[in-house]
């Protein structure tokens, strides 16, 4: 994981910078703020009560949550890869039932990016968005975690699994 997800970072255009420990990666428009983790174990203990796939854990032994797509002008994100305590919260605040919890907040469509623990092994990707106004029709993703951060990069934040965004393109 870390090798493909420093491949990942290699796509973020811009200025490289480490505040505080974390990496910041600046760039035109927006901002990029991996939050470097302290603890990884003691963070991942909070998530023992879900299953948890490969890539996503992997993430964690580096960073503990990120900022995605900061609009550098208003200070507002896109994203949100979520903390241990944050998956807990929204898992509970939006009453997200097994098989699903969240993973990545998105502040634009205001919904989740969620692991479907019933299609970890399914070989097709594990992760579907539940949007918080919809959360009966859920749309699977079919990606894992590092292949939908890789294409949410490509496709410069944009939320390439809603279907109206590529009637759009």
């Amino acid at each position: 994981m870390s090798n493909s997800f420093n491949r990942i970072l290699d796509k973020i255009k811009g200025r490289r910078e480490q505040l505080n420990g974390d990496l910041h990666i600046i760039g035109e428009e927006f901002e990029f703020v991996f939050q470097m983790s302290t603890d990884s174990a003691a963070e991942l203990e909070k998530l023992k009560s879900f299953e948890l796939p490969e890539d996503y854990v992997s993430y964690f032994s580096q960073y503990n949550r990120a900022v995605l797509f900061r609009d550098l002008e208003f200070g507002s994100s896109l994203f949100t890869i979520l903390d241990p305590h944050n998956v807990i919260e929204y898992w509970k605040g939006y009453s997200i039932d097994h098989p699903y919890y969240p993973i990545a907040w998105s502040s634009h469509s205001l919904g989740c990016i969620c692991v479907d623990q019933d299609r970890l092994d399914s070989g097709n990707g594990y992760l579907t968005w539940i949007e918080s106004m919809d959360p009966d029709n859920p749309i699977d993703i079919d990606l894992t975690f590092t292949e939908w951060l890789d294409k949410l990069i490509e496709h410069e934040g944009k939320e390439f699994w809603i279907p109206f965004h590529e009637e759009e393109e």
